[in-house]
């Protein structure tokens, strides 16, 4: 039976580009989106997700399982967005707006996959956080991406020694495809004999060492 790949995150080139290597490496693929996104591969398909609804997330995951039967694998692409306001003339509906775009979603969605691993005793899940470094970080973004790393740490510690496997993978470069073809070699990747909890970078010596481009 061929692999089947819920990914997510948002509507940027990364995420296309993830999909788009994804699928051509014969997966099936849902992508649960939260803003407009279209696939053209017929391996591949879209689901809505509310990041505001705890019950949203909890249908995309049981909507990946029952088209798949079961979820082997999960992509969960995280990118920072800039914030050019000033944090003190950042409105009250802007804040929360991020808070549920940037935190609470990713939040109820996690759980949602954490839970099925947990309960099919398997199962493989990337955290991709690609972050383009810049001098001064605003504090809304300063907020959302160092709450987002340090609850995938904490994520991947915490569960370390289950059945299932969480694995980080990090860039700050603009090239997307090559972080692309990183995020989809994680998921090939063996698994090692001791967990693997520090972050792998792109681009760097790669995944346990081995060269990470192609």
């Amino acid at each position: 039976m061929d692999k089947g790949c819920l990914i997510t995150g948002k509507s940027t080139d990364l995420l296309a580009e993830v999909v788009q290597t994804t699928v051509a490496t014969g997966r099936k693929t849902i992508v649960a989106r939260s803003g407009h996104f279209t696939v053209d591969d017929e391996t591949a398909s879209t689901v809505v997700w509310n990041r505001r609804s705890a019950l949203s997330a909890r249908s995309v995951v049981l909507h990946a399982r029952n088209a798949f039967r079961s979820l082997p694998e999960a992509v969960v692409v995280y990118s920072v967005t800039q914030e050019s306001i000033p944090f003190h003339d950042s409105s009250i509906v802007s804040v929360e707006d991020r808070t549920d775009a940037e935190i609470k979603g990713y939040l109820f969605l996690l759980r949602e996959l954490v839970a099925l691993f947990q309960k099919q005793r398997s199962g493989r899940l990337i955290l991709a956080v690609h972050d383009v470094e810049r001098q001064i970080r605003s504090p809304l973004e300063a907020f959302s991406i160092g709450g987002f790393t340090s609850f995938a740490e904490a994520l991947s510690r915490f569960y370390q020694n289950e059945p299932f496997e969480i694995r980080l993978c990090h860039s700050s470069s603009p090239d997307v495809s090559g972080f692309a073809r990183f995020i989809v070699d994680a998921l090939d990747a063996p698994r090692p004999r001791k967990p693997r909890l520090e972050w792998s970078s792109y681009p760097s010596r790669g995944l346990f060492g081995v060269a990470s481009a192609r």
